[in-house]
């Protein structure tokens, strides 16, 4: 069994206490994967870094450059957080980090700010390997919300989402195999550098901790196109985050209160 925690809400940063408590709850469980935009509690809350240090851990690790601005009012500036990041990625097997730059929001410096994220993740992680992507679905709530703060929702022709995700793959030094995996974006598959992301992936945790997950069924409650593999969600939707991002599908407030 792998615990997902969570898509719904970030568990690590704002309910390090229910991942706790679910994960010493559980006689069945084989690894955990964890979602966050910000690792602080992952090394600093005691509890929780007992847990990642104790269960073979994955951790996708969301960074876009856009913390503190009007899309991601409450994200902590990845500046703050590259100490805890060292931290983390000494204490787990290196490629147990996973970057995910997503959604792509294709403001005028989203190319800048890829670089920069990159550059700084690749220091403080011992080399960045591969990130995972994808652009941002137009979720009538978020579409809305988004509107409510004064933005524009970013339509992304085909040829542009094109054009960036060639980018990305240009940031990265030749290699055998895709950089740059899509996170149900099967339109763009066929680029060269380019493969499906597994979020949640028994491949890994096989590859990284000898467990025996390899063979696990794709999650059947995911989206078509996505390349999970079958995990247990812990978390809720009841549970709202405190990072307030204007574009999140999670979140139902419109707008969000002062």
């Amino acid at each position: 069994m792998i615990y997902s925690a969570s898509r719904r809400t970030d568990l690590p940063a704002f309910y390090p206490d229910v991942i706790v408590d679910k994960v010493n709850r559980s006689r069945k469980l084989d690894a955990l994967t964890l979602w966050t935009k910000d690792v602080g509690n992952l090394v600093r809350h005691p509890g929780l870094a007992q847990v990642v240090e104790r269960v073979p851990s994955m951790v996708n690790y969301t960074v876009t450059g856009l913390a503190g601005t009007r899309w991601e009012p409450n994200v902590r500036p990845l500046s703050e957080q590259l100490g805890d990041v060292q931290v983390l990625a000494q204490r787990l097997p290196h490629g147990a980090v996973r970057w995910r730059f997503d959604p792509i929001l294709p403001t005028p410096d989203v190319e800048e700010r890829f670089v920069c994220v990159k550059t700084a993740l690749d220091s403080a992680l011992g080399g960045v390997e591969e990130v995972t992507v994808s652009f941002v679905d137009p979720y009538p709530k978020a579409v809305e919300r988004v509107r409510l703060a004064g933005l524009e929702w970013p339509v992304v022709p085909p040829a542009e989402k094109r054009r960036l995700v060639e980018f990305m793959v240009a940031a990265f030094p030749p290699g055998d195999g895709p950089v740059v995996k899509l996170c149900c974006e099967p339109d763009l598959l066929a680029i060269p550098g380019v493969g499906m992301a597994r979020c949640v992936d028994g491949d890994a945790f096989a590859r990284l901790y000898g467990l025996p997950l390899a063979d696990l069924p794709k999650d059947a409650g995911q989206r078509k196109s996505c390349g999970c593999m079958q995990s247990t969600e812990i978390g809720s939707y009841a549970l709202r985050c405190g990072h307030r991002c204007v574009y999140c599908y999670a979140n139902p407030e419109l707008p969000f209160p002062p």
